[in-house]
């Protein structure tokens, strides 16, 4: 019994933990995908907004000290590519996205069409150009963290509630 009472006033003279890291940033709801920020860095001009021949000619200064481009890489060098300028080997767009005709190997061509592609659906205006604010994506939630639409059914309550 006395080793009962003895382990009891042990346990609340404990502290409670800790509420949470209070130096933790917050969850980021405002992201870039690694193709937008190749994007905003091919602004030549660095007025803030890229267009697409700024684009077109980064695209062909980053394939330019690699002469395999002008016949096409294989999808290894492709990723080797991708993790220099877009920080990631499995970053979007992937090889399979760019090689349209099969052929297992990626040009400067195909590059270029599909990083035209992306431009497009980057220029929320359509304005020929894109700014820093197109490039950002807004999440609902923080990344991790699966989004909710709602609790339990339309209408609110518990079936058979209303």
């Amino acid at each position: 019994m006395l080793l009962a009472l003895l382990l009891l006033a042990t346990a609340q003279d404990a502290a409670p933990p800790p509420a949470g890291d209070p130096f933790r940033p917050a969850p980021a709801t405002i992201v870039a995908e690694p193709v937008a920020l190749f994007l905003a860095a091919a602004d030549r001009d660095r007025d803030g907004r890229t267009t697409l021949a700024e684009l077109t000619q980064t695209l062909t200064d980053t394939t330019a000290s690699d002469p395999a481009w002008n016949a096409g890489v294989g999808f290894i060098a492709y990723s080797d590519w991708a993790e220099r300028w877009l920080g990631d080997r499995n970053g979007v767009p992937t090889p399979f996205d760019l090689d349209r005709n099969g052929d297992q190997r990626v040009t400067e061509g195909e590059l270029v069409t599909r990083f035209e592609t992306l431009f497009a659906r980057f220029d929320a205006n359509s304005d020929g150009a894109v700014s820093r604010a197109e490039l950002l994506t807004v999440r609902t939630s923080p990344y991790g963290r699966p989004e909710r639409e709602g609790r339990g059914r339309r209408g609110g309550g518990r079936p058979g509630e209303r």
